[in-house]
Order: C-alpha cells, then sequence, then structure tokens
C-alpha cells in the first residue's frame, strides 16, 4: 500500500440499504482515488434494542444475525474475507431481494464469496460471535459513532453518511470522494443534511414495488 493511501473505515449493518448503497460508492472510489476501504462492523438491533417492533425489529435481528457470519468471515479469513461476504449478502439481499434471516441464503452468499459455507453454522453455533460483534459497537458508539453507514478516516471522529440514495460510479464517485474528505478533515464541519423523501435505490425496494 502506498505512503498515500488513505484507510477509510467503513462501519455497516447488513440490513441497512444506505450503508450498502455508501459501500458500493466507496468501492468505486477505490478504482479513481489512492483510497483503501475496511468493512466493520456496527450493531443496528442492538442500537435499538427495546425501542422498536414488527418488521423494522425483524430486519435489524436479521441484520445482527448476518453480522455474525461476517464476524466468523472475518477470524477466518482477514478484512478481505468480511468485504467479499459482505459484497455477497448485498447483493442477494438488497439487489435480489433474497432473506437476510435464512442461513441457506448466507451459505449461498459464502460460497460465491469463496469461502467455506459452513462457516455460517460456525458463526450461528457460536455464542462469541455475538460478543464479539456487539463489543465492535459499542467500542464504535463509545467514539460517538451512532448509525449506518458510519465512516473513519485518519484518526478523525467519526462522522455519519454520506448517504446517497443510488449507485455513484467513475469520477462522479471520486468527486463526492473529495468533497467528503476534506469535510472529513476541516474541523469546523459538522452536519450537511436534507429531508429523506424517497426509499433507497435498491432492487428489494424496486421489486416489491413492481408487485404493488
Amino acid at each position: 500500500m502506498s505512503l498515500d493511501t488513505t484507510v477509510v473505515t467503513l462501519h455497516i449493518d447488513p440490513c441497512c440499504p444506505w450503508a450498502w448503497l455508501t459501500s458500493r460508492w466507496l468501492a468505486e472510489v477505490e478504482k479513481v482515488r489512492p483510497v483503501r476501504v475496511v468493512t466493520r462492523l456496527i450493531d443496528l438491533a442492538e442500537a435499538n434494542r427495546g425501542k422498536e417492533e414488527g418488521r423494522i425489529r425483524d430486519s435489524h435481528n436479521a441484520g445482527e444475525q448476518a453480522s455474525r457470519v461476517l464476524v466468523q468471515a472475518r477470524r477466518e479469513g482477514g478484512d478481505a474475507a468480511i468485504a467479499q461476504l459482505y459484497t455477497e449478502i448485498g447483493e442477494a439481499y438488497q439487489e435480489r431481494a433474497e432473506p437476510l434471516a435464512d442461513p441457506a441464503v448466507l451459505r449461498a452468499c459464502a460460497t460465491a464469496a469463496g469461502l467455506d459455507p459452513g462457516l455460517v453454522d460456525r458463526a450461528l453455533g457460536d455464542p462469541a460471535t455475538l460478543d464479539e460483534l456487539l463489543a465492535e459497537h459499542r467500542a464504535l458508539a463509545e467514539k460517538g459513532g451512532f448509525g449506518a453507514p458510519t465512516l473513519l478516516v485518519d484518526g478523525a471522529e467519526p462522522i455519519f453518511g454520506p448517504v446517497v440514495d443510488g449507485r455513484i460510479r467513475g469520477e462522479l464517485a471520486g468527486e463526492l470522494w473529495d468533497h467528503t474528505i476534506w469535510m472529513v478533515r476541516n474541523g469546523a464541519f459538522f452536519e450537511l443534511k436534507r429531508e429523506r423523501t424517497r426509499k433507497a435505490k435498491v432492487g428489494r425496494y424496486a421489486a416489491a414495488a413492481s408487485a404493488s
């Protein structure tokens, strides 16, 4: 890795479509800027424990289960494995609307990522994967992280976002990065936000809209 490469730590929850799209933006940034992304976790089920019910709770619980599988992937294959598996889970769940809570889906994702599908059962059969996930979540919260996606760059305080509603590719991805890194490194920057008026542009939402 070049001394000039910026390492970006991205905290995601597999259930979150916004974190998924931010991860796809950063994957494009890696192609056009000297950036290396490290995938880390945040647990939305833990962040909202006791505060929610119904489909949102079920989604967060499924994300927590999938995150335990990502913990196991990192144990067995390091940063590359967690990134590869997260990509396959995102394509399966966010884009193809395959059920995130189904271990069979997670096994298929592991296979697609070039990993041993047995890691899914090892993860879910080991309570320590939840302990490790919660420890990672709480360590981020102590630094000020509170949602998905969260970025950490160059030891700066964590930032929530940037939240994008669709795929950003090529040099446009690089330009958004240029603006983002300026804000991250400028201590005067605090918040930039507008009302969220539409859902994330991912396949599962498009499929649901077509079926309605």
